[in-house]
């Protein structure tokens, strides 16, 4: 009892042992790729974000290169000093150059004054004043040649929101004669993102000044206008470090965002693009929402399982005691029949001679003494006798092949068959019967005496159960099967009815009368006993009236 609960005990605790490790398994594995997603979808979001910069980049250094070319093309085609209205053929040249540049919003001529002296859209009042604007007090002020750009502002002729790109214009003295400004629409940022195909966050970018000045951004909101940003980490901490670079950083609104910057040196410009984390990263959430319920799903089943598997455990356990105990009784209920029938057997050979003895006695003596019927009656009795003494002879034999031990050892089985055959050999020779043995037979382990018996049985059945009007043939042959060798014994006797092929493997199973064919019916129950000790099998193939083949199988080893 304390060795069963013990194993019990031992069963539970692997079960639960391997539940914890696939438990703890299956949420490491969850936890390791849930973060091992997140590395790779931030690390993509800040690909995104210098790719995005470095576009930005390239967009503005051509655009800005355009600019200036149509812008100086345009100083070369002004009359200075003074500038004074334009000439139908300067107007007409401002509005193509305008045309052909989509990323602007309007061309602006203005004189040294900061009057407005045309515009490409032509919405502008001639002669108003425009000296409000930094663009115009930076390009009229001071001794300034070179291009100024601007900080963002709405342009009243377009409505749009505009960073301006000016150059003043001078004589061949350098006197100031007016200057030329081309707004470019900040909105073209817009433009550079949507033709991309963004299948993650679509990032926000800006374009500033290195003092800080903010000169386009998308989106651009009213209170960014005009502002300038020098105070944000990218110009306090990373540029002083780097040149370009990507960063995180926490706004006023407290969502963090993943920056990344690249300077445009000849113009003391930077560009940047930032995306929000947090949208970034939604689509690792869903994936990671998705990894983490799977993984909930497969611990609930494996939990399921085990439950079920526990309850099987208990089951089997339950069902296999109920054998070994059914078997244990079995086995003892056997064996109990098993000496039974030895000990009547042996214990009923004594009185059984005896009274043989007595009734050969009398019908020696009295044998034509008395009248017919005593002389009949007498010869049943002998008879009956005798066949009695056959019954309990083979009781006895059957017995001891089921209760006593197996003398293995190597068994020569063509040996074995010449000695069967021997052994028979008159009765082959009254039959006139001819047997075949096939090719070499194997050796093989078992008991020798009992195979013997096997063999003998088989032989003088076929020898037996022969036709009348054919001359009896037995052929024994072997042949490989797997691990086992297969014996066969074939006669062309009878034949054996589909109907009997099992039956006839039980004792005192019978399928003729005993004055047609004398026997026991125990023969072939003997043959399947020994075969089934030594680990094999044995059955029949037949076809009545063409005879019959026995098959049994024995180890290799």
């Amino acid at each position: 009892m304390a060795k069963s609960w013990r194993r019990r005990l031992r069963s539970r605790i692997l079960l639960l042992l391997l539940f914890a490790l696939c438990f703890a398994g299956g949420v490491v594995a969850a936890v390791a790729l849930v973060l091992a997603d997140y590395r790779d979808s931030r690390a993509a979001a800040e690909a995104t974000t210098r790719h995005q910069a470095r576009l930005l980049q390239e967009f503005v250094a051509r655009t800005l290169d355009a600019t200036e070319l149509m812008v100086r093309r345009l100083g070369d085609q002004l009359t200075v000093p003074p500038l004074g209205p334009l000439s139908p053929e300067q107007g007409a040249a401002l509005r193509t150059a305008l045309a052909a540049s989509p990323h602007l919003a309007n061309l602006v001529v203005i004189d040294e004054k900061g009057l407005v002296l045309s515009d490409g859209l032509a919405k502008l009042q001639p002669t108003s004043s425009l000296v409000q604007y930094e663009w115009v007090r930076a390009a009229l002020g001071g001794d300034q040649s070179g291009f100024h750009l601007s900080q963002a502002g709405l342009d009243e002729a377009s409505g749009k929101v505009v960073f301006p790109v000016s150059l003043a214009l001078r004589d061949g003295a350098g006197r100031l004669g007016g200057a030329v400004a081309a707004l470019v629409d900040v909105e073209t940022l817009a433009a550079l993102i949507d033709d991309q195909d963004m299948a993650a966050a679509r990032p926000q970018v800006a374009l500033y000044r290195l003092d800080g000045a903010l000169l386009a951004a998308h989106p651009l909101t009213a209170e960014d206008v005009g502002r300038n940003m020098s105070g944000l980490p990218l110009f306090a901490t990373h540029l002083p470090e780097a040149a370009s670079g990507t960063f995180a950083t926490t706004p006023g609104e407290g969502d963090l965002r993943i920056v990344s910057y690249r300077t445009i040196a000849a113009r003391n410009l930077v560009v940047c693009a930032s995306v929000s984390l947090d949208v970034a990263m939604a689509p690792w959430r869903q994936r990671s929402w998705a990894t983490l319920g799977t993984t909930g799903i497969m611990l609930a089943l494996l939990a399921a399982l085990s439950r079920v598997m526990a309850r099987e455990m208990r089951r089997d356990r339950m069902v296999n005691q109920a054998l070994r105990a059914a078997n244990r009784d079995l086995s003892r209920s056997n064996a109990d029949l098993e000496q039974f029938a030895y000990v009547a057997s042996h214990d009923l050979k004594e009185p059984l001679r005896n009274i043989a003895s007595y009734v050969q006695l009398l019908q020696r003596r009295y044998q034509g003494r008395l009248d017919e019927d005593a002389d009949a009656f007498i010869g049943y009795t002998v008879d009956g006798v005798r066949r009695m003494q056959m019954i309990i002879n083979e009781l006895l034999v059957y017995s001891r092949i089921g209760t006593g031990p197996l003398t293995r050892g190597p068994v020569q089985t063509g040996v074995l068959v010449s000695t069967v055959l021997a052994n028979l050999k008159t009765v082959i020779a009254e039959a006139g019967a001819v047997v075949e043995v096939k090719g070499p037979l194997p050796v093989v382990v078992g008991d020798a005496g009992q195979l013997s018996s096997v063999f003998q049985n088989l032989v003088s059945n076929g020898l037996k159960y022969r036709r009348d009007d054919v001359r009896p043939e037995l052929t024994i042959t072997v042949a490989e099967q797997g691990e086992f060798w297969r014996f066969s014994v074939i006669d062309n006797g009878i034949g054996i009815d589909p109907h009997y092929h099992r039956q006839i493997f039980e004792m005192f199973k019978r399928l003729h009368a005993r004055d047609r064919y004398s026997g026991t019916g125990i023969g072939l129950a003997v043959c399947q006993r020994v075969i089934e000790r030594h680990g094999g099998e044995i059955r029949v193939e037949s076809v009545p009236g063409q005879g019959s083949t026995f098959h049994f199988t024995l180890p290799k080893h």
